[in-house]
């Protein structure tokens, strides 16, 4: 059975957050503080998957334990999923761990990777990504 380990909380209130984004392998969020807008979020490297479930399809079971908070699942069956789908050659070439982390207005981000960062808070928004 799989069980909830707390990393990491973020320093506001996911109530605050203006606007979140996972791109690339960045969970980004921005807020408005004291008038000014700060960014902040959350690094993972090597992410061999990811899935989110928008707000209005969570329910509590899905994000129990991980509101404002960074969780780990362990022994967790996607990671067992994921690697058992992976070519050989990479399969146990690093290491997998199931990540995920509920932001209100925002919804259930799940991460596979080796490891995570939190990324220092800066001033403004994060810059819009537009397709070429």
């Amino acid at each position: 059975m799989s069980t909830l380990r707390p990393l990491y909380e973020i320093p506001l209130p996911s109530t605050s957050i203006e606007h979140t984004d996972f791109c690339g392998d960045i969970l980004h969020y921005h807020y408005v503080r004291d008038g000014e807008h700060y960014r902040g979020g959350i690094q993972f490297k090597r992410v061999p998957a990811y899935r989110f479930r928008a707000e209005r399809c969570s329910k509590v079971q899905h994000f129990k334990g991980a509101y404002d908070t960074l969780v780990e699942v362990e022994d967790s069956d996607w990671v067992k999923e994921i690697r058992a789908d992976t070519d050989k050659l990479y399969r146990d070439r690093w290491e997998m761990h199931h990540y995920k982390i509920y932001l209100d207005s925002g919804g259930l981000y799940e991460v596979i990777a080796e490891s995570w960062e939190v990324l220092p808070e800066r001033e403004g928004t994060w810059p819009m990504i537009s397709p070429d």
